[in-house]
């Protein structure tokens, strides 16, 4: 039987990583049963380890980050910090996924992880009207670049104007928001990123920061404060503005016959706590059921994206989306509605290798087809 030698110095950072919460674990075993991934990765065991200031590589690597376990822990462990910080150790001993890698050296090169030239960020907005505002939108790399999601950004935009809100977008300086330089463990490299990315907002001294992606509303809230990096302004995910907006009556949505189930993604629900905001978007719209699935909110399934595993091909997270799909299709409704563009790609990628007939939509474009 294999020995495990205490190290004090890994369990400190790890303790510390965790708000001091990794010693309140007592070994219920909760978090293992209650893990969307497991048999794949033992949390319970994970967290035993990181007590002793163990870390075993591929089981860091496989967590989702998705919170969910965390829903019911009752000794409320920072599971997830936990996982964050053993990947930031293991990526200092260059014990970090090759896949990752590559994703952290074309956001080093091209200021995005998919690799596209930096020129290329601004052109889903072309055709658009100018894009001058005292409100900055800041864009995922994602929907900046796929053609897909291009198209949730610019309804974002034409909506936001229908509104009266006056937008800056697709500005200069604009880049990742290292949500996976983060998931990988580059502290270093995320620190210079946060600052260069301030540093650009700070010259167009916006009132307001309004963030398309959670991941990125996650980042500039929650993660670069850490880092030395305020951002100049509030930030919002959209969601909240056009919950703000709709409620209002500054803009008035229109009429769509539908039935609809919202996803909550990971890192717009159980890490910043927004649920309500998006249901109420799709409520105001005339003629649209909302039905909900099994799990939502707080419970909400992962879409099997989150923690870097979008790029990092994490084979254990398609069972989890495809859960998720299938309690989509058991509401009935013809349509899943996010507000994550991870949720999309991973969804409809999925999609078109099972039989399932489903119908992906972000918020915004639901909304925006609304309006029509």
């Amino acid at each position: 039987m294999a020995r495990l030698r205490l190290d004090f110095e890994t369990r400190g950072r790890l303790l510390e990583a965790s708000g001091g919460t990794l010693s309140l674990c007592y070994q219920c075993g909760v978090c293992t049963a209650s893990c969307l991934i497991s048999p794949a990765i033992s949390v319970r065991r994970v967290i035993r380890e990181a007590q002793i200031g163990v870390i075993r590589r591929d089981d860091a690597w496989k967590c989702l980050t998705c919170r969910y376990c965390e829903v019911t822990c009752p000794r409320g462990v920072r599971i997830a910090d936990v996982m964050l910080g053993s990947r930031l150790i293991l990526y200092e001993g260059k014990r970090a996924p090759e896949r990752l890698v590559e994703t952290l050296w074309r956001v080093y090169e091209t200021g995005n992880p998919l690799g596209a030239p930096r020129r290329d960020r601004v052109v889903w907005a072309k055709g658009l009207e100018a894009r001058g505002g005292e409100v900055l939108l800041y864009t995922c790399c994602m929907n900046a670049y796929d053609r897909r999601l291009q198209r949730v950004t610019r309804s974002l935009v034409e909506i936001l104007s229908k509104a009266g809100v006056s937008v800056a977008y697709a500005w200069d300086g604009e880049s990742c928001c290292g949500d996976v330089v983060y998931n990988t463990g580059e502290v270093y490299y995320l620190e210079e990123l946060a600052q260069a990315n301030v540093a650009s907002m700070e010259k167009l001294k916006p009132t307001l920061i309004v963030t398309v992606s959670p991941h990125c509303y996650n980042m500039l809230t929650r993660v670069y404060p850490r880092y030395g990096a305020k951002p100049p302004a509030p930030v919002v995910h959209y969601t909240v503005l056009l919950a703000e907006l709709v409620t209002s009556g500054r803009l008035k949505p229109g009429r769509l016959e539908a039935t609809v189930t919202y996803h909550d993604p990971c890192y717009l629900g159980r890490w910043n706590g927004v649920y309500e905001e998006p249901r109420t978007v799709l409520q105001h719209i005339d003629g649209l059921k909302l039905v909900e699935m099994e799990h939502n909110r707080s419970e909400s399934l992962c879409c099997g994206g989150g923690g870097g595993a979008f790029w990092s091909e994490n084979l254990e997270a398609r069972s989890v989306t495809r859960l998720r799909l299938r309690e989509a299709i058991n509401t009935g409704a013809q349509t899943m509605a996010t507000a994550c563009p991870y949720c999309i790609r991973m969804f409809e990628d999925e999609l078109k290798i099972t039989k399932y007939t489903l119908n992906i939509a972000d918020v915004v474009e639901i909304l925006a087809s609304s309006m029509r």
